[in-house]
């Protein structure tokens, strides 16, 4: 299973310099490997600067979108109230990326296939970022 994870992720990772704009290739492959660290975090909202130095979202957002529009990552928007057209409450600034698959989220965050049974460790180390997925 974890040699299966570990080719799934390449072939993805091979597949961003194969499909995209040669000059997006790197931010795409920053977000992709940034999910994990994000959501193990306590934010609220993805956060740039995680990704490099300085980074703002316009430099971001078209790699962001790739990844989205390849199904590789949902984007979720944090809603200010519970109602019905749950989306016209959206706060379109402020959003979590999650993964596809909780499998290629445990690889791509090198934890070990043992850490879904590790229960109050999985869940103080890695802030509950599985569940969440």
């Amino acid at each position: 299973m974890q040699k299966a994870l570990s080719g799934i992720i390449g072939a993805y990772e091979r597949d961003f310099a194969k499909h995209s704009n040669l000059s997006e290739f790197p931010k795409i492959s920053m977000i992709w490997k940034s999910v994990p660290s994000q959501l193990a975090r306590e934010n609220r909202k993805f956060i740039y600067k995680v990704l490099k130095e300085g980074a703002r979202a316009r430099e971001y957002e078209n790699a962001l979108q790739w990844l989205v529009d390849a199904r590789l990552v949902h984007k979720i928007y944090r809603s200010s109230a519970p109602g019905l057209l749950i989306a016209a409450y959206d706060d379109l600034s402020a959003f979590k990326n999650y993964l596809v698959d909780v499998g290629l989220l445990r690889r791509l965050a090198q934890l070990a296939p043992t850490a879904f049974g590790e229960g109050n460790r999985l869940f103080t180390e890695f802030k509950g970022a599985l569940t969440e997925n």
